[in-house]
């Protein structure tokens, strides 16, 4: 198996590429948004590239798809010294011993005080609070900035909720009700602000139609950069 790429506008597509006793050329884009090619043998890799550029647009936007439902965020320990995001930059957790429980942050630290400091689920739910309340913070913010961009297609009054979720970052519904996942408020600005659009167009197409890209692109421009970057910054 070979590791191939092909620029595409301002993407990279990665993909694996095999070779097997058949006829045609399969491409299959996986959850993890993984490429994987399978060439009749003998096929040039010119041709596969060929091959792969034509199915550029219809991989980017399975990619997409993907990207919709699969947040991942590294395991932690909830132990001083690590590493935790915040609004896209890297801060390192500090635990203090205190009898009164709070989070601040200070310089490049957040720094949590509790009366346990080596009960890291405790830890883990006084951070969590944390965070959700900054998500509730920044999120209403953003949200009311953008949700006039759905007024031309959208005649209700869309809504706003937030809850931890695994497997989505974000979704919407036919009513207008959108739900982002409070894990988003450890991405830059634009990175929620990207998906806020993500989801203010589904209130006009509720699928991944060529209509929903032309209107996420309208509003959008460089939906694809940002998008990258929430993949990078959350792998």
């Amino acid at each position: 198996m070979f590791k191939e790429q092909i620029k595409y506008g301002n993407s990279t597509i990665e993909y694996y590429l095999d070779f097997a006793n058949r006829k045609t050329l399969g491409i299959k884009v996986y959850p993890d948004k993984s490429v994987h090619v399978i060439a009749p043998n003998g096929t040039s890799k010119n041709k596969v590239s060929g091959k792969v550029y034509n199915k550029a647009a219809w991989i980017l936007k399975q990619q997409d798809f993907f990207l919709s439902f699969h947040p991942i965020t590294p395991p932690r320990k909830f132990v001083s010294g690590e590493t935790h995001l915040y609004l896209g930059k890297q801060y390192r957790l500090k635990l203090i011993s205190e009898n009164k429980e709070s989070v601040k942050l200070h310089g490049g630290s957040i720094i949590v005080y509790t009366k346990d400091k080596e009960n890291k689920v405790h830890v883990e739910t006084i951070l969590k609070a944390w965070f959700k309340s900054k998500a509730e913070q920044h999120f209403n913010k953003l949200f009311d900035e953008l949700v006039p961009l759905s007024k031309s297609f959208f005649k209700g009054t869309p809504t706003l909720r937030h809850r931890w979720m695994d497997k989505r970052w974000g979704s919407c519904s036919p009513k207008g009700e959108i739900l982002l996942n409070t894990e988003l408020i450890k991405t830059p600005k634009k990175c929620i602000e990207y998906v806020i659009i993500h989801e203010l167009c589904h209130l006009a197409h509720l699928n991944h139609s060529a209509a929903f890209y032309e209107l996420l692109n309208k509003l959008s421009p460089n939906w694809r950069k940002t998008k990258d970057e929430l993949e990078k910054l959350m792998v």
